[in-house]
């Protein structure tokens, strides 16, 4: 794990939590404080956020309903924590994004074009590359979302992603 202070409580059963008490050390993450601007910001909204284990393989998402972060149980105990803590700086973009007013789920967009989904992987991709993830990790991290590999090409390109060959 490259992120020393980040924790995950796997055990969290099937029910609603602070996000805190399923995701510790967050208050540490340079990428989080700057996705919320300040270090207070973003302690502000953290307080606050729910998040909502749920019975099934989902990943993590942002239920637009109520602003609470969501997670299937499968994914909450078998993910590698690299990748459970960038799902996390992915969805608290999305979580600045709601706040903000954004519209998250745009269908005029496809998946891969919608600008808060553009975002979130910027985000998510800049801070995989900071705590030092390979290039192949990245994309394996990617490909979890891609529905297909036109897709991921799609999206490497959108967000600037480059395999080496």
């Amino acid at each position: 794990m490259r992120v020393r202070s980040f924790r995950v409580r796997r055990s969290a059963a099937v029910g609603e939590y602070k996000l805190s008490e399923v995701f510790d050390g967050l208050e540490t993450s340079s990428a989080l404080i700057k996705v919320f601007g300040s270090k207070g910001q973003m302690t502000k909204v953290m307080k606050h956020l729910k998040l909502r284990v749920e019975r099934g393989d989902s990943g993590l998402w942002l239920d637009r309903a109520t602003g609470t972060v969501c997670i299937g149980s499968k994914h909450l105990t078998s993910a590698k924590n690299d990748f459970l803590y960038l799902d996390v700086i992915h969805v608290l973009v999305h979580v600045r994004q709601f706040l903000e007013g954004k519209e998250l789920y745009d269908q005029a967009f496809e998946y891969v074009d919608r600008p808060t989904e553009l975002e979130a992987y910027r985000t998510t991709v800049a801070e995989a590359k900071r705590i030092g993830m390979e290039e192949s990790e990245i994309l394996r991290y990617l490909r979890m979302d891609a529905a297909d590999d036109s897709e991921l090409g799609k999206l490497m390109e959108k967000i600037g992603v480059r395999v080496r060959r």
